[in-house]
């Protein structure tokens, strides 16, 4: 039986990690040896794009559309066709006029898109905490009850993030001074939740069933998965196109991607690795969403969340050390944009380190589950 200790144990130690890697950093880059003076980092810390909706919901959002996940990712990788050229020009731009943040543009919404955005990180972190700590029972964070405030793990989360924002994010007063620690963290947290991601991928597709055509022909005998994998499921197309230029806007101009893109970028050369590692990178952290939504669908048959499904199918087949990994990719997944974002809204709402209060998230209620109308009732 994983027990609550060992799942906090383990977190500490995650994030013990990450405070160590950016503390070296840091003390790296007072030396005069940058630690991200590399195209491989550089390109990895792009991966702040992919977030708890990444790690949790694309899985959900297949259950509920098929392919529909795609776009949120294809907007990103056909932009990476003009990286070089366009982000060379704004790079130049920002260095050359010491912008530091894209939201210190539209400060108030900015900060007010933020913070609920934040939360929704910060919950997610909560939920799969929630679920994993009634392993080998799977039990939804709705029917497990709201807790007090204090014995909520949102907050006690949202402090320790706040606490790794502070010491290397924000406690610099010069706003073009380069984050290298929290930089590195980055890259690193991107390396761990994209590891944890094709663990899951590779056990459902491979241990649990018997590889790619197997998961496949077992779902096309079940006419509502088989709908999920033709295509069939209510495809919008306007929709697509929408979210496809909107991800292309948001790769650019999201505050953590213009922050580690732009903000963070060491040297112009390193634009060249992330035009093709990047997508890369996007390519296997979707490799295996698919085979997870089907896989999660033919196993609970309806009852549990499928934004879960990368969590609860390792613990419904009683892999608890997976289930653990599982739980840090998606704490990495959650504190990957918490640094960035913080530090632009912070600098957006008048470059003061203490401003940090104002993406601070303490009062956070449930996700809903997705739906799934098309699922035959029991």
């Amino acid at each position: 039986m994983l027990q609550g200790w060992v799942i906090v144990l383990t977190s500490f130690a995650y994030l013990g990690v990450l405070f160590a890697i950016a503390y070296r950093g840091d003390r790296r880059a007072d030396a005069g040896r940058s630690l991200i003076a590399n195209p491989t980092i550089y390109s990895l810390s792009l991966g702040v794009y992919c977030t708890t909706w990444t790690f949790y919901g694309s899985v959900g959002r297949a259950v509920a559309s098929g392919v529909g996940f795609l776009p949120i990712y294809l907007g990103p990788t056909l932009l990476m066709a003009l990286w070089w050229f366009l982000s060379l020009k704004i790079v130049r731009i920002a260095k050359a006029n010491r912008i530091t943040s894209i939201a210190g543009l539209v400060t108030v919404i900015a900060v007010i898109g933020i913070v609920p955005y934040i939360a929704l990180q910060l919950k997610a972190v909560s939920n799969s905490f929630t679920i994993l700590l009634n392993y080998p029972e799977i039990v939804m964070p709705a029917r497990a009850g709201a807790l007090p405030l204090l014995q909520d793990s949102t907050l006690y989360v949202a402090l320790i993030l706040a606490a790794f924002t502070i010491l290397f994010g924000t406690r610099h007063l010069d706003a073009t001074e380069r984050h290298e620690g929290l930089v590195a963290a980055i890259a690193f947290e991107s390396v761990v939740k994209l590891v944890a991601f094709l663990a899951v991928g590779i056990f459902v597709t491979y241990g649990i069933h018997d590889g790619f055509a197997d998961i496949f022909s077992r779902s096309r005998e079940m006419p509502a998965l088989a709908r999920l994998i033709d295509g069939d499921a209510d495809v919008n197309y306007g929709s697509w196109a929408s979210l496809t230029f909107l991800s292309m806007g948001a790769i650019l101009l999201l505050p953590r991607q213009f922050q580690i893109s732009v903000v963070e970028n060491v040297a112009e050369s390193h634009l060249r690795r992330a035009v093709w590692m990047f997508p890369l990178y996007l390519l296997l952290i979707n490799l295996f969403v698919m085979p997870i939504a089907l896989g999660g669908l033919l196993h609970f048959r309806g009852g549990v969340d499928a934004d879960t499904f990368v969590l609860t199918l390792p613990m419904a087949h009683r892999q608890q050390a997976l289930a653990l990994f599982v739980f840090i990719g998606g704490l990495s997944a959650a504190a990957c944009p918490a640094g960035p974002i913080s530090r632009a809204c912070c600098w957006a709402s008048g470059g003061r380190p203490s401003s940090l209060s104002c993406c601070s998230a303490t009062s956070i209620s449930a996700v809903p589950a997705r739906p799934m109308p098309w699922w035959p009732s029991a």
